[in-house]
């Protein structure tokens, strides 16, 4: 059972290289269990890195963001969406940063737990309304 569990995430990692050496989208979230998101971040940015490609993450709190830390960068990794409120701040922020990345080729994955995912991305107030593409990882 590990083991079809296994291919099926390296299927689904396979599928979104795809979509990002594509260009279908600058931005994706990454929605799944806590424990797939985080195997899924690990092997991506390790797939991303051996591609010669630059990471970084960037942790999401109600404290202060430094978003300057994240230029001059291909990929930027995005963990704890789902523990902000859709409408705080530094949601703002962020979705404001990633908007202007996109003119810098910047692209973006956000890993966000399926029970959070309804609350920033289906929400028409929150500012992550209708972002970015939307991958489902895994089948816990």
């Amino acid at each position: 059972m590990q083991l079809i569990k296994g291919l099926a995430m390296i299927s689904d990692l396979d599928k979104l290289i795809n979509y990002l050496n594509m260009g279908l989208s600058s931005h994706i979230v990454i929605t799944g269990s806590e424990r797939n998101i985080e195997q899924f971040q690990i092997d991506l940015k390790g797939r991303l890195e051996s591609e010669g490609k630059s990471t970084r993450e960037l942790l999401c709190t109600t404290e202060h963001l430094d978003l300057n830390q994240c230029k001059e960068v291909d990929s930027l990794l995005v963990k704890g969406l789902g523990d902000l409120p859709a409408q705080h701040n530094n949601s703002y922020a962020i979705r404001t940063y990633l908007d202007m990345g996109t003119y810098n080729k910047l692209r973006s994955i956000i890993f966000c737990e399926t029970e959070h995912y309804t609350r920033h991305f289906n929400d028409y107030n929150a500012p992550f309304y209708q972002f970015c593409l939307h991958c489902p990882i895994g089948n816990d």
